[in-house]
């Protein structure tokens, strides 16, 4: 019995070791402590501004697909810095859409892990823990740990580049499944560019390409064009002024939907439209008889030949229509004038703001503007 105790003992001071030699590895703590700031000098990857037109080629892994090769394009840059971003694959080539806030995260589908968290410093550490299904579609309990090991030089298809390697310790309780992952952000490029080999999460950059930022100045987006609220834009008005009926405006997204954006976004543009006596507005009531009448209950949308039975009933010359998206507390909307004749877009302006009640009147002013200037400058 006393041998038998005494291996016991030996195997558990064992097993004792190596999970302490698992874990200081992990955490590095013999060579990176953790620091809630960074030391004078240090390394630091701040936030990126993205541009609308930077472009990453890298290879993922998907269950459906397997190793597959992705393109990924920023298509979309708010004023406080979040995007949205394209990807497509060689094997898997539908195109999906990604959002993000100004710190990065994706809100838009969600994602729970929190892959970096700027700024980054070498030292930094933090954590996130989220529920969600599992391949066999339970719910599972999710847990990450992760550390910033070190910045040093990467090597990629794409080249060298000077990255902060990252450490993340992964957990799931309900499986019983634990493990690690590493992978490298590199400021230059704006990413991360390589993880390491798994089932699920090697990656790889093979090219990329960032685009130069346009000056304001140049810009069509009238939301780089912001004036004082006392300051209203001019509109010239060609001709005799034209009939119009303002649709609501369609919410693109669930946050937008949540708070019936569309819904408001519509009534403030209304009164703009009224304010800016550009345009003969036809009555809320009426139109919505006729849409009633038509089963037209979806905001934003429109069939030509809808179009046209709108226009006969409620002698409008065209349609205003448009959309809203929300991504945290900003706003961007797209609006555009339809010709109930032919059914063809006249014009469009698209405008983003924060979301208050200044910024929105401030918005609505201006794109209302925009419209009915391009608009008449055409007839």
């Amino acid at each position: 019995m006393g041998t038998m105790s005494a291996i016991k003992k030996y195997y558990t001071l064992i097993g004792l070791f190596f999970s302490l030699l698992i874990m200081f590895s992990f955490f590095g703590c013999a060579t990176t402590p953790v620091r809630l700031t960074p030391l004078p000098g240090d390394p630091v990857a701040k936030f990126p501004r993205m541009v609308v037109g930077d472009t990453w080629i890298y290879t993922g892994y998907s269950q459906k697909h397997g190793i597959d090769t992705y393109t990924t394009k920023v298509t979309y840059v708010e004023q406080d810095g979040g995007f949205t971003v394209e990807r497509k694959g060689k094997k898997n080539k539908k195109i999906k859409t990604y959002n993000y806030d100004n710190k990065g995260i994706q809100i838009n589908p969600p994602y729970k892990a929190r892959l970096l968290n700027f700024p980054l410093f070498v030292g930094k550490k933090w954590s996130d823990k989220y529920r969600t299904k599992s391949i066999g579609g339970n719910y599972c309990n999710y847990k990450n740990d992760y550390i910033v090991k070190n910045y040093k030089t990467v090597s990629t298809r794409a080249g060298s580049f000077q990255a902060f390697k990252i450490f993340q310790r992964q957990y799931n309780k309900d499986l019983g499944w634990r493990g690690t992952n590493a992978y490298w952000y590199a400021p230059e490029v704006k990413r991360i560019v390589k993880s390491n080999p798994s089932w699920m999460t090697g990656k790889e950059l093979i090219s990329y390409e960032l685009a130069t930022a346009k000056k304001p100045k140049a810009a069509t987006d009238v939301s780089l064009k912001h004036k004082k609220p006392d300051e209203k834009p001019k509109i010239v008005i060609k001709g005799e002024k034209v009939k119009i009926g303002i649709l609501e405006f369609q919410s693109l997204n669930e946050e937008a939907k949540k708070d019936s954006l569309g819904k408001i976004i519509s009534e403030i543009l209304t009164t703009s439209f009224v304010n800016s006596q550009s345009f003969k507005i036809i009555e809320r009531e009426q139109l919505q008889k006729v849409l009633k009448e038509f089963n037209l209950s979806q905001s934003g949308i429109i069939d030509t030949s809808y179009a046209k039975k709108i226009g006969k009933i409620t002698g409008a010359d065209a349609i205003i229509t448009g959309s809203v998206i929300k991504i945290g507390s900003s706003l961007r909307l797209d609006a555009r004038i339809i010709d109930v004749e032919s059914g063809i877009i006249l014009t469009a302006e698209k405008c983003t703001g924060k979301l208050d009640i200044e910024s929105i009147g401030i918005m609505a002013e201006q794109i209302v503007a925009s419209l009915a200037n391009k608009f008449y400058e055409k007839r």
